[in-house]
């Protein structure tokens, strides 16, 4: 079956036309030109920047020309992956889109449905000269994949709706009505050194007189996003492994040789590892207390974290340098007592993480200790109450915070006109009402916002599935329903 067999054909016809048009994320040109191309033919007025992004312009259809305009926005690019037996070059080459009739899919690639079906949508209502609707900014935004960076670059002068309907969720039947901002924040501590030798009372290094190395080591713990998945309390990598040691330190003498940890800010570590430097007499001790302390994590998390292993052993590694013993218990204590995870819930919207923070990295570089935090919320005042507090907890161990990559929240509306249009356009298409949420996690929504004060935003999206991986699918059905969806909304605006 080919893709624009499926209903309705217009929509598949230009989602088609986009999955042979490569639009990776940082390659956006090509895509961006043919919407350009696309507004020409149809006679609409169009502009495109130097970040790619395009926008477009339509009149309201018979009888809607004096309406208020509605902003239609989604992104132009997609996230490139492949299994590792496909030779498709992305960046030149088109995906393979096939259908069952029920499900779409990529052969060996990501489909690009986030966002490709909300571009093909938008062409579709650009096109259309028989669905009614008011008169349309259509915003298409670049490299939202890699940072939102289109929408961050767009310049938003011309553009004069109070309304935005964003098509880039995932989930049919759920409206999004807000979404975090973010923060990094990337923390150091001032670390010093000594010599391996030095804080051995005989001044050996040999395992019977001096000192001994152990690695303590955790894997397995399930990580996860550190927005959408930090309501799960997840176990922290980093956490634990600064637990392991605290409590170690009270039973034995060590030092710190190395520390590492995580992988990304925005997702919360699976994996920690640290390498000590522990007083030959004290090593059984010190081995006893680490197995102590596991023994009780383990159980502490063995519903939420199935896979957990905590490793301790012997190692051969040659340790000239060790941290003192003052950095070595104030690096223990700033990664173990530093706020992280939860900190608020939403008063408005029940069950919904209003403001958290997730400790994602850690790693020595030279003489100091770099910790690195994402800070969400879904108020501004939320994101700025908890960046102070982290400052403060720096401060009083002597180190510095830098910020980077600051993005505003969305924050919920609450007497959004335009919620309660689709509301009542989803009751009238289902049979039944929505359900309304917001997202812990950054969308396009959140940057417009700042960018355009005071407009009533939405977004909604068809049934995808596996996005951002070769196994990614788009439910067909789902968005034959999301289309009539589109037409009952922007024909009630």
């Amino acid at each position: 079956m080919k893709l624009n067999e499926l209903s309705p054909g217009e929509v598949f016809s230009y989602f088609e036309k986009i999955c042979s048009i490569p639009h990776g994320s940082g390659n956006t040109g090509m895509i961006a030109d043919y919407c350009l191309e696309f507004a020409k033919l149809h006679g609409l007025k169009a502009r495109k920047d130097a970040a790619d992004n395009v926008v477009i312009f339509k009149a309201g259809s018979s009888g809607y020309e004096n309406c208020e305009p509605v902003i239609l926005q989604g992104h132009l690019d997609m996230v490139c992956e492949k299994e590792p037996d496909c030779d498709i070059d992305m960046s030149v080459q088109s995906i393979k889109a096939c259908t069952d009739g029920k499900m779409v899919w990529a052969d060996g690639t990501t489909l690009g449905a986030d966002d490709g079906i909300a571009i093909a949508f938008i062409l579709a209502v650009l096109a259309s000269d028989t669905i009614a609707h008011p008169p349309i900014q259509a915003v298409l935004t670049s490299d939202e994949e890699i940072g939102m960076l289109g929408a961050r670059d767009l310049d938003t002068s011309d553009l004069t709706a109070k309304r935005l309907i964003n098509i880039d969720s995932e989930t049919e039947g759920v409206l999004y009505v807000s979404c975090a901002g973010g923060v990094r924040a990337e923390c150091d501590i001032p670390v010093a050194y000594e010599d391996a030798t030095d804080w051995v009372a005989d001044g050996a290094i040999d395992v019977q007189n001096g000192s001994v190395c152990f690695e303590v080591k955790i894997s397995g713990l399930a990580g996860g996003h550190s927005g959408v998945e930090i309501h799960k309390q997840h176990t922290n990598a980093i956490r634990l492994l600064a637990s392991l040691l605290s409590h170690a330190s009270g039973a034995a003498d060590f030092r710190l040789v190395s520390l590492s940890g995580g992988g990304k800010e925005n997702a919360i570590p699976k994996e920690a590892k640290a390498v000590v430097s522990v007083r030959s007499c004290d090593a059984t001790t010190f081995e006893q207390s680490i197995k102590e302390s596991a023994a009780v994590w383990m159980q502490e998390i063995s519903a939420t974290e199935p896979h957990a292993k905590i490793e301790l052993e012997k190692t051969d590694i040659a340790a000239d340098k060790v941290l003192n013993s003052y950095s070595t218990a104030n690096v223990i204590y700033a990664l173990w007592l530093s706020p992280n995870g939860v900190y608020r819930m939403s008063q408005e919207i029940k069950g919904m993480v209003q403001t958290s923070l997730n400790l994602g990295t850690a790693y020595f570089d030279t003489d100091k200790l770099v910790y690195k935090y994402l800070i969400r919320s879904n108020t501004a005042a939320g994101k700025k109450l908890l960046l102070e507090r982290v400052n403060t907890f720096v401060k009083h161990l002597s180190g510095n915070v830098v910020t980077m990559s600051d993005y505003p929240a969305w924050e919920y509306k609450s007497d959004s006109q335009l919620r309660k249009i689709c509301v009542e356009s989803f009751t009238n298409v289902y049979g039944h009402e929505p359900e309304v949420t917001s997202i812990h996690a950054g969308l396009e929504c959140g940057i417009l916002a700042g960018k355009m004060p005071g407009v009533d935003m939405i977004s909604f999206g068809p049934t995808l599935e596996s996005v951002h991986t070769p196994d990614e699918c788009m439910d067909a059905a789902s968005v034959e329903r999301t289309w009539e969806y589109l037409m009952e909304i922007l024909k009630s605006l």
